[in-house]
């Protein structure tokens, strides 16, 4: 779609001439004076104005056309304005800069200059617009991110207001994607200690030694490595709030040192003997059923009470769906800004797509799909979804089972060992359907957490032979 441009010049001959110059890139509209403009302007969606500052009724006094850029830049502050001056009129041009003009040139035209001037100063004014987008939208990300009027919501944003200017420890669950770290964060800007650090720490991407090294930190030569003192994630977030995501997943060592902690609010670094008090305090947050964890011994039951004071669930998105519009538009106009584009909002068709989908990655596979989208737009809308393998996977599968059923010999079977075929097959189609990568198959079989790891387990438990590193 061209973009439009207005030229506003009395002279029909010069007007001729740039609408020539310029009519296979743009839509040009024409204006001979100020009246003319002006209706231009109101009638139109105008993307650059070309403004003559010689006018009419004094085509002598650079002054009318100065009136108008200053008119422009107060009324029409989006859109970019191209002034036109006599020759070598330099501190008439520097002037009309400094009121807000995007560029300027001169008379008489030089084709590649005015060309070259159009070009650039509109790229530069919608990448100037690109940002400020940007900037809004994470703006909008920080103050509204929990988003959605359902009764789930309400409840969700009512219960961080409750809880967060409390002193105690607070255990998120939900399932992956849903927002667990979003809430910590909200906790923390709605305490008391909003203006102290907020420090969060995946406990599920380190090992035992480099997890207790980043939370309570080190004294020089305490290791291999330790060239000198470093402070752990407990100091640095002193008076602050400390989210440690997945927290199941800690070691149990390190659940002795954490638990000791918070019943004292002391620790020491590793290598060193002095204590240190801490004045943090701590958000958790895990997937995982914690009170199996604690009975199979696998997670400290005295510490589970420590930081299971109090709870907040979030809910999986299937269970509020009704708030799909409201996420998937505000999710739209992020992604959009991001990648540079201006995509519409979603239409009832798309939506009843998204509405449709069961979402096992939640918010997050929310994102990813309308990222994906975005990207794969060539217009102003969204064309189409990228495939979901909610009910199109679960309708798959159940015709591949029925397939299965009608090969069965009519003289019996021994059921584990046919089941285990079948989950074989479906393994092996979930593979072919998904470019042999494990992930994106484990998701396919409706794997929402560790899908990874679980595809793994079965291509070993059924020789499966594919790369371990996709």
């Amino acid at each position: 779609m061209k973009r439009t441009v207005l030229v506003v010049d009395d002279n029909d001959i010069n007007r001729l001439n740039l609408k020539l110059l310029l009519k296979d890139d743009y839509t040009i509209l024409e204006a001979g004076d100020l009246e003319a403009a002006d209706i231009a302007l109101s009638d139109n969606r105008v993307d650059l104005v070309v403004l003559d500052l010689a006018l009419p009724p004094e085509p002598d006094n650079p002054e009318i056309g100065m009136g108008y850029l200053k008119k422009l830049r107060c009324e029409s502050p989006d859109t970019p304005v191209v002034v036109i001056t006599g020759h070598d009129e330099r501190a008439l041009s520097q002037r009309a800069l400094e009121m807000g003009a995007q560029d300027f040139f001169g008379k008489p035209f030089d084709p590649d200059l005015v060309k070259n001037t159009i070009d650039r100063s509109l790229e530069v004014h919608f990448q100037l617009m690109r940002e400020l987008e940007m900037q809004r939208a994470l703006e909008t990300r920080v103050n509204s991110d929990l988003l959605g009027e359902s009764v789930v919501m309400q409840a969700l944003r009512a219960m961080i207001t409750q809880v967060a200017t409390a002193p105690s420890t607070v255990l998120i669950r939900g399932e992956t994607g849903t927002g667990k770290e979003l809430v910590a964060r909200k906790l923390h800007q709605a305490s008391l200690r909003r203006e102290q650090p907020f420090i969060a720490i995946n406990c599920a991407a380190m090992n035992e030694l480099l997890l207790e090294s980043e939370l309570f930190g080190y004294e020089k030569g305490a290791f291999a490595g330790a060239g000198k003192r470093k402070l752990g994630w407990f100091e640095r977030a002193g008076g602050g709030t400390l989210f440690l995501d997945e927290v199941a997943e800690l070691p149990l060592p390190v659940q002795a040192k954490l638990l000791r902690v918070l019943e004292s609010g002391e620790f020491s670094r590793l290598g060193g003997e002095a204590m240190i008090r801490s004045d943090v305090r701590l958000i958790c947050s895990t997937r995982e059923n914690l009170e199996q964890r604690v009975s199979e011994g696998l997670f400290r039951d005295d510490l589970y009470y420590r930081i299971h004071v109090v709870e907040i669930e979030i809910l999986p998105l299937r269970e509020h769906i009704e708030d799909m519009a409201v996420l998937a538009d505000a999710i739209l106009l992020r992604k959009a800004a991001t990648c540079g584009k201006r995509i519409d909002p979603f239409g009832e068709a798309m939506l009843e797509q998204l509405e449709r989908y069961s979402w096992p990655g939640n918010v997050r596979e929310l994102e990813n799909v309308i990222e994906r989208a975005v990207v794969l737009s060539s217009g102003s809308a969204v064309e189409s979804i990228p495939s979901l393998s909610g009910p199109q996977a679960v309708n798959d599968a159940i015709d591949l089972l029925q397939q299965w059923l009608q090969q069965l010999p009519e003289s019996g079977i021994r059921a584990e060992k046919a089941v285990a075929e079948f989950e074989r097959q479906l393994v092996e189609e979930a593979l072919a359907r998904n470019q042999h990568i494990k992930v994106r198959a484990g998701r396919w079989l409706g794997f929402a957490d560790r899908a990874k790891d679980k595809m793994r387990y079965l291509c070993d438990k059924y020789d499966i032979e594919v790369d371990d590193n996709i």
